[in-house]
């Protein structure tokens, strides 16, 4: 639950002003580093146990989605008087926001994919570990001397 906590109360800072980012400096930067926060979530979420790390992954989306928007509704109003006494803060139409949530939520839910990943990874590795346990076995019990074979 550390770990959820961590990442959604980071990722609910993190999301309103990486919009900001996508909305005045770079889409593609928003959206990168959108992806380098899930990709950090679900490697860490990989190192838990299945069930522990799906319902953290789960949880961790809901406090970033839920507190996001309350950050976002105090974040917003500061970044943008900011940016009007500096240079020019260009709004996104409604249409455009609601692309970068549909991007953000199908980026962050490769959270998931990462951690399947590493975690189908670590299984693999863990079946090959086991084999290779199971054929020196057989190999020990075929070759050995105290077994008659009649």
């Amino acid at each position: 639950m550390k770990l959820s906590l961590a990442f959604g109360l980071s990722g609910a800072v993190i999301l309103p002003v990486l919009y900001e980012v996508y909305a005045n400096i770079s889409a593609a930067a928003g959206l990168v580093l959108i992806a380098v926060w899930a990709v950090c979530a679900g490697a860490k979420f990989s190192a838990l146990k299945f069930k522990e790390a799906f319902m953290g992954m789960v949880c961790t989306l809901a406090y970033a989605g839920i507190l996001g928007v309350i950050c976002y509704i105090v974040i917003h109003p500061k970044v943008s008087d900011m940016l009007n006494r500096r240079s020019v803060y260009f709004q996104l139409s409604l249409k455009q926001q609601a692309y970068f949530v549909l991007y953000a939520v199908l980026i962050s839910l490769c959270m998931f994919l990462v951690w399947g990943g590493i975690f189908g990874v670590k299984k693999a590795i863990e079946r090959f570990r086991l084999n290779r346990e199971k054929t020196g076995e057989y190999i020990d019990k075929a070759f050995d001397d105290d077994e008659d074979m009649l």
